[in-house]
């Protein structure tokens, strides 16, 4: 099963208030020297400033703004001045996917259902881009996107048992039920730059990936990790971007994922009819995560240079890779159960 999907809307392909390389060399600047850098973050009431000081581009423009604000395309507006329905984003999804049903037979019931997937998109997630004057390498791994779904269904009801008749009412018909959802986690995004490209383009950038480092130091799927001892991930497999360049990695990739969370709940119930078409009583007991799995909250990834940080007693409580665990935080409650009761007449 595939599909493409056009004419999304975007609010991220387009940025009215970005300055451009084009932009900065009308004005005779050079993002690639470093005092033209300089120039462009200075205020312009400064002397800093060159040839810019006090060059300001309407009446009661504040002076304590920088000559990059100065020279924007609208400089009186601090933000990009978002589009509103702009048709820019796309979406591709290809997968294979399979099921197999095992039929109501003795009373039991089993579903399988399996996906293989690989999701694409382009400016139609917030928070991805990487430059929006170069809009031909925006195409990026969902946020949402995960490679293997695994689904198991199964339903089963009681039958009659023995002779007894008393035994046999109180037995049959009790339907128990478990629906259990496997898959691969979902994408973690690449920490965001530091270089402060933002003070001299207004946009943001990623770091770049270094080859052949490993973007966890624990795996998150491995059962072994005390969050108050061990950071997750590794800031050696990043680095920044130079000093006023776009980085050339990308916002997500395939084997930098959270950890996998299955989904697990289970139910029992029964329906009492005190005669045909008259009034019945239903009891119903559901269970969310019914075996009980710790899930650990997400890890903290978006800046490389995060100092780790410890509490009085010695404890993470800070650094690129934390797991939050103030107060015994969890990604999904413990175990639980809801009665349900309802009466039909």
């Amino acid at each position: 099963m595939g599909n493409r999907g056009a004419w999304w809307l975007s609010t991220t392909l387009v940025n009215y208030n970005a300055l451009t390389p084009q932009m900065l060399a009308a004005n005779g600047l050079d993002l690639d020297n470093a005092a033209d850098r300089a120039i462009l973050r200075a205020p312009i009431s400064s002397t800093a400033a060159g040839r810019f000081q006090n060059r300001i581009p309407y009446a009661g423009f504040p002076t304590s703004s920088t000559v990059a604000q100065s020279i924007r395309p609208y400089p009186q507006y601090s933000s990009g001045l978002t589009p509103l329905w702009a048709p820019l984003g796309r979406t591709w999804y290809d997968s294979l996917q399979l099921k197999v049903t095992k039929r109501v037979s003795h009373g039991l019931d089993v579903a399988y259902a399996f996906t293989w997937a690989k999701e694409l998109q382009m400016g139609t997630e917030g928070g991805v881009i990487n430059g929006v004057q170069n809009r031909s390498v925006q195409k990026t791994i969902s946020g949402f996107g995960r490679p293997f779904v695994s689904v198991i269904s199964v339903n089963y009801r009681l039958p009659a048992w023995g002779s007894n008749k008393f035994l046999s009412q109180v037995v049959r018909d009790w339907a128990i039920g478990a629906t259990m959802n496997y898959s691969s986690g979902l994408p973690i995004l690449a920490p965001a730059s530091t270089n402060n490209l933002s003070t001299l383009l207004f946009q943001n950038t990623f770091v770049n990936r270094i080859e052949g480092q490993s973007p966890f130091v624990k795996d998150l799927n491995c059962h072994c990790i005390d969050p108050t001892k061990d950071l997750v991930l590794n800031p050696a497999a990043w680095t920044n971007p130079a000093d006023g360049q776009f980085g050339t990695g990308a916002p997500y990739y395939n084997d930098y994922r959270y950890q996998r969370r299955p989904s697990e709940s289970m139910s029992v119930g029964r329906v009492f009819r005190f005669h045909e078409g008259g009034p019945a009583l239903t009891i119903r007991m559901n269970f969310q995560n019914i075996f009980n799995r710790i899930q650990m909250q997400n890890p903290t990834g978006t800046n490389i240079l995060a100092p780790t940080t410890r509490g009085t007693n010695g404890l993470l409580t800070g650094g690129f890779g934390f797991i939050n665990y103030v107060g015994g935080s969890t990604f999904q409650p413990p175990r639980q159960g809801t009665l349900e009761m309802r009466f039909q007449f």
